[in-house]
């Protein structure tokens, strides 16, 4: 049977075209994902273990805090472990995170330190020199690049405690990587540079490294005796490599649950491919049971007809998919450590993907053992052989599918439901599992029971839509499983896009109510911008309105203990509704002295002193006291805790006059434009603060940049996943409606020879494609938009009181438009095959 399944595959390859490109994608993204994982793994060990690469021993300070050590406690420990003659060099390694600011941008950096010693410099210098002494440093092209200097030009360092200092680049380096530090740049400095700073590492270089291991037990027992521990500089590399291992789990994680979940749905077109051929090749299979095959050898050769397309699929799956992920790392630039992939698992995918098609084919392979011998005399089987789907023992079981799956698919909902409720995602996850199980037992039998219906709407094709609507109510249950697999793979990208749209509008909320002011440009210690700064202002065109801020400090207010404010702001009368909503400037408590003005307070210092909304509160600024009455807003959050009022509150204090010659322009506040990119309004500003080094950016811009930026990586990744799924789906639809053209090519052939013209045929196909692909995009809409939301509630909407739903329609849209389009021309290749047909084809015995 091995050998009459192999001439049946060669004696008609096409006929297997379906399962074998459900077979290369599936394997593709098997393939892929093993090879993502491994080589961003090997990326990151080899980019985390370039600095201590030299290293032939490496003294750790084993997680203590550098403050309380002593400048020379790694040389101690060499010392006293008796292998100082043995040392050739010796380095500390440090590392500082600083604010830079170049030519054209500003960012976070990490400084990190470089040896003076040649031996243990882990790059080479494309141009330059290398950095000496504290005012110099080398850094990579890209880094250059986005700072927009060269070589010779200056960098201003901000450190955290505000204080600042220029430094010359020297040189640029050969880094072709970015450090795994969540940082923008890299810049790397002489030792010096980071004056009396105590390190946590001595990198330890030594004239025979072959002596490292040997020497390493001396090393250790002196660290260890002091609390310290002492590593070979492969050992610190491993470690260092798996403590960062991690940060590509969560995306390794994402990949394969979508690589699972097309091929489930290759699976599922695999078995509806398999459940057509039989039942083509039922006078075949009913000839070799009339010469004595028996039920299991005629098993046994359906079955090693998918094991071979399986094979040859995999292997052709798995070259694509190992080269493409490569690929696209190599692309990105996230292949630093080169190629790799776990040949174990590697293998396993690639035969996952095998045993899939042979399970696939196995759910049909029953239709095969159930043709009599007899049907081997029937001439009417020489046409197409169809497995009635009217069977009662057939429809029976269709029925059983359709009521266990509506089971599943309640309970999945109600899971949903409850987990999206009480914020419980495993709760929700079994729920979507429940859901899909019963979705793909429901679903044939629901949408071969709407072909009917379909057949009606088609009639207004006219003849192609009648002959279209005939095709489909004689094959509804085909239909209804190829309508499955497209509505599966539609289900998946438009939960995928709700989640998405969910989680980026709740994200926003959530920001918009903790952080109302989008983006402010301030001086931390509340001077005046630089006048260069405020002229400026203008060219953040991505922000609705742009209003500066005026601010004292606050000699006295009662005390709140670390909640008490510290600083007056008075911000343009046209932002007080802009950042805060109109009730907040009007007072709480009826009898309010209306006269009095409204100041805005953080609602931690009116609870630290007692004061509950329209009381008032006594202030002291410049030695001028006035009284407010005090609102509780979020507005006032700041590193330190402000009292805000406007303009004309601040015009009708008595001592307005003598308050507003106290006031200096210190901040400026920037409110982002509906539906406008955070990440461009973030560019922008920071653009700006270049102008002056002293000011820093904050808002709701700095907390939610990172969060997003993760958010569409994810999303990037995961919506190429999920085509591919589509892709599967739509291959189906093509092979479904090939197979359907070479079951009636006499029907097509008669209707040829009565003059039916090629252009009807044409239209006939299409019409089919384009119900399928309608009824599934459709279900896949109606299921997939709820279940993202749900899901996405289930994660995080414990995490917020703003929880914000929102659907994406214009991707909606486009992603109906696509699919009917890509259903469409599904059908052109079939359709082209049905009009070559020959009218005396059908006058044939």
């Amino acid at each position: 049977m091995m050998r009459l399944a192999w001439e049946q595959i060669k004696h008609a390859p096409g006929r297997l075209a379906a399962v074998l490109i459900a077979v290369v994608l599936s394997a593709a993204m098997l393939a892929g994902t093993v090879v993502f994982s491994a080589t961003s793994n090997a990326s990151m060990a080899a980019s985390t273990a370039a600095p201590l690469k030299p290293a032939d021993l490496v003294i750790d300070a084993n997680g203590k805090d550098s403050g309380g050590l002593d400048s020379d406690w790694a040389d101690q420990i060499l010392d006293d472990s008796g292998i100082r003659e043995q040392v050739a060099a010796t380095s500390p390694y440090l590392a500082a995170t600083f604010t830079a600011y170049g030519q054209q941008a500003r960012g976070s950096a990490s400084v990190y330190s470089i040896s003076s010693e040649p031996t243990l410099r882990w790059f080479g210098l494309k141009q330059g020199r290398w950095p000496t002494g504290n005012g110099e440093v080398v850094i990579s092209q890209d880094t250059a690049d986005q700072l927009g200097i060269r070589s010779g030009d200056t960098i201003t360092l901000k450190a955290t405690d505000g204080m600042t200092r220029t430094v010359a680049v020297v040189g640029i380096n050969d880094v072709t990587f970015k450090p795994l530090t969540g940082t923008d740049y890299a810049l790397y400095a002489d030792p010096a540079f980071f004056g009396d700073t105590v390190p946590g590492d001595l990198l330890v270089k030594l004239k025979d490294p072959n002596q490292a291991t040997a020497l390493l037990p001396r090393l250790a027992h002196s660290a260890e005796a002091q609390g310290f521990a002492a590593f070979t500089g492969a050992d610190m590399t491993r470690q260092a490599a798996a403590m960062l291992a991690g940060g590509s789990t969560q995306l390794t994680v994402i990949m394969a649950v979508f690589a699972l979940i097309a091929t489930l749905c290759a699976m599922m077109v695999i078995s509806g491919t398999y459940r057509t051929l039989i039942a083509q090749r039922a006078r075949d299979i009913a000839m070799l049971r009339l010469v004595g095959a028996r039920r299991s050898a005629v098993r046994a050769m359906v079955l090693a007809e998918a094991l071979f397309t399986g094979i040859i699929g995999a292997v052709i799956g798995g070259v694509l998919g190992a080269g493409g992920a490569y690929a696209a790392m190599v692309a990105t630039g996230q292949a630093y450590g080169g190629f790799a992939a776990n040949p174990a698992l590697l293998v396993g995918a690639l035969a996952l993907a095998v045993a899939s098609t042979v399970i696939a084919a196995w759910t049909s392979v029953r239709h095969a053992t159930r043709i009599p011998p007899i049907r081997a005399l029937d001439a009417a089987a020489s046409e197409t052989s169809k497995v009635s789907d009217d069977g009662r023992l057939e429809h029976r079981r269709a029925m059983l599918c359709a009521a266990i799956g509506l089971v599943l698919a309640v309970l999945g909902v109600a899971l949903l439901w409850l987990g999206a409720d009480r914020h419980a995602m495993p709760l929700a996850l079994v729920g979507g599992l429940a859901l899909a199980a019963g979705l793909v037992l429901a679903l044939p039998v629901m949408m071969a029971a709407l072909m009917p219906a379909a057949g009606r709407i088609l009639t207004v094709g006219g003849l192609s839509g009648r002959l279209a609507a005939s095709n489909l109510m004689a094959n509804a249950r085909r239909a209804g499983s190829t309508i499955t697999a497209v509505a599966f793979g539609v289900t998946l990208i438009a939960a995928l896009a709700s989640a998405a749209a969910t989680g980026q509008a709740t994200i926003m909320s959530d920001n918009e109510h903790r952080y109302p002011i989008s983006a402010a440009l301030a001086t931390p210690d509340g001077t005046t911008l630089s006048d260069k700064v405020l002229r400026r202002t203008g060219e953040v065109t991505d922000a609705a309105g742009t209003y500066p801020v005026r601010t004292a400090t606050i000699d006295h207010a009662p005390d709140g203990g670390k909640a008490t404010p510290q600083v007056l702001e008075v911000i343009p009368d046209q932002a007080a509704s802009v950042f805060a909503a109109d009730d907040d400037w009007h007072p709480a408590r009826d009898g309010a002295d209306s006269a009095m003005p409204v100041a805005l307070v953080h609602p931690r210092y009116m609870k630290a002193i007692g004061a509950a909304a329209g009381e008032q509160i006594d202030l002291e600024v410049a030695g001028m006291p006035f009284t407010v009455v005090a609102q509780p807003s979020q507005l006032t959050e700041s590193p330190r805790l402000a009292v805000i009022i406007t303009d004309a509150q601040l015009a009708a204090l008595p001592q307005g006059e003598q308050l507003t010659s106290q006031l200096v322009t210190s901040q400026v506040w920037f409110k982002a434009r509906l539906g406008t990119s955070r990440a461009q309004l973030a560019a922008q500003v920071n653009r700006l603060a270049v102008a002056d080094p002293e000011a820093t950016v904050s808002g709701g811009i700095a907390e939610s940049a990172d969060i997003l930026n993760v958010l569409n990586l994810l999303l990037t990744l995961s919506y190429a996943m999920l085509a591919v799924t589509v892709l599967i789906s739509l291959a189906g639809l093509t092979n479904q409606l090939a197979l359907a053209i070479t079951e009636r090519s006499r029907e097509i052939s008669m209707l040829r020879a009565l003059g039916t013209r090629r252009s009807v045929i044409r239209g006939s196909i299409a019409w089919e494609a384009l119900v399928q692909t309608v009824f599934g995009t459709a279900v896949g809409l109606v299921v997939g938009l709820p279940l993202g939301v749900a899901g996405v509630k289930a994660q995080i909407g414990g995490m917020t009181r703003w929880f914000a739903v929102s659907l994406p329609w214009a991707q909606v849209a486009v992603l109906a438009v696509v699919l009917i389009v890509a259903g469409l021309i599904a059908s052109v290749i079939p359709a082209r095959h049905a009009t070559r047909i020959q009218p005396a084809q059908g006058l044939t015995s």
